[in-house]
């Protein structure tokens, strides 16, 4: 049994959001998606807007085989549905130069018989929560991670670098790219939080692992997370899926 929340916020100094989300019906499939657009005043948000209803259309004709189907054809129509957003996207930037430059970041999970499947392009995160530990299971596709993973800064200057908002990977910036994939056993009590970078820019882990647990439901939780992140500065779009397993 899944139980779910999900909110979507422009934080405190962008003057729109370019953030999109996607949770399923009750009946579900269980795809959950966040998109973060980029590119500003070349319509970030139209590219996030293309991603996510592209993402409905999809589960819309595929339902049947999506639900019926495990995670290997799960992955598979992921696959193909990235692909098929990003071709979107750069059609759309062709059609109309008012759009060039812009993109999104995607990510997508999947919840099916006890186990977790993501696609990832770009710097939304997932993250597995207990009352015990924190785990991101996605890895960042930007300048800033590359420089932790070579040991160039540490961890805590990715959130005050100059470049942290420098994207190596996104949909609708280059024709050929790589999705990354993982997967993972959740489990029973656990918390799923898959978010743009406007929550995790503003509330490290820890913090978050706190605010989730200490609160007795999930709705009451999400509205915590997204204060704390808009009083610590809310500098970016913050949107985010909060799902509790069992």
């Amino acid at each position: 049994m899944l139980k779910f929340t999900a909110r979507s916020h422009r934080g405190c100094r962008r003057e729109k959001n370019e953030d999109r989300f996607y949770v399923p019906p009750e009946n579900g499939p269980f795809l959950f998606a966040v998109a973060d657009g980029m590119g500003g005043y070349a319509a970030g948000e139209v590219a996030s807007s293309i991603a996510i209803e592209l993402l409905e259309k999809k589960i819309n004709e595929q339902r049947q085989t999506i639900q019926q189907g495990d995670l290997q054809v799960c992955q598979l129509f992921l696959q193909e549905f990235i692909r098929e957003a990003n071709e979107e996207i750069l059609a759309a930037q062709r059609r109309n130069r008012e759009f060039e430059g812009m993109g999104t970041t995607l990510t997508v999970i999947v919840l099916r018989d006890g186990e977790l499947l993501v696609g990832h392009v770009g710097d939304s995160q997932v993250h597995i929560f207990s009352k015990e530990k924190c785990v991101q299971i996605t890895e960042d596709h930007s300048l800033v991670a590359v420089l932790v993973k070579s040991g160039e800064i540490d961890p805590e200057e990715a959130y005050t670098h100059p470049q942290r908002h420098l994207l190596t990977r996104a949909l609708g910036t280059v024709s050929s790219y790589k999705v990354d994939f993982y997967r993972s056993k959740p489990q029973c009590g656990d918390y799923i939080l898959l978010c743009t970078d406007g929550l995790t820019s503003m509330l490290r882990p820890e913090q978050i692992r706190r605010i989730i647990t200490g609160h007795p439901d999930l709705e009451s939780a999400a509205d915590e997370l997204l204060k704390q992140a808009n009083n610590f500065g809310g500098l970016d779009n913050i949107t985010f899926v909060l799902i509790q397993v069992c």
